[in-house]
């Protein structure tokens, strides 16, 4: 019965860190997005080319993380 606790907050505690991480690469594309749209709309760029802001957002969330391999 212990053993089976031990498991139970192992998983739980990975789970818990990739939906934390997760959330992260989610605000962070969400922020670059919305961004990206108001510029594309103030110059009356068309807004599909917004995701490419998110995506570059993305990008340098993931280069600068601590645990990241690019250092």
């Amino acid at each position: 019965m212990a053993i089976n606790r031990k498991f139970n907050g192992f998983f739980a505690e990975i789970f818990g860190s990739l939906l934390k991480s997760a959330g992260r690469f989610v605000l962070a594309f969400s922020i670059g997005t919305g961004a990206s749209a108001v510029v594309c709309l103030f110059y009356g760029i068309p807004v599909a080319l917004s995701l490419i802001g998110g995506l570059i957002v993305l990008g340098i969330a993931v280069a600068l993380m601590s645990d990241s391999l690019f250092f």
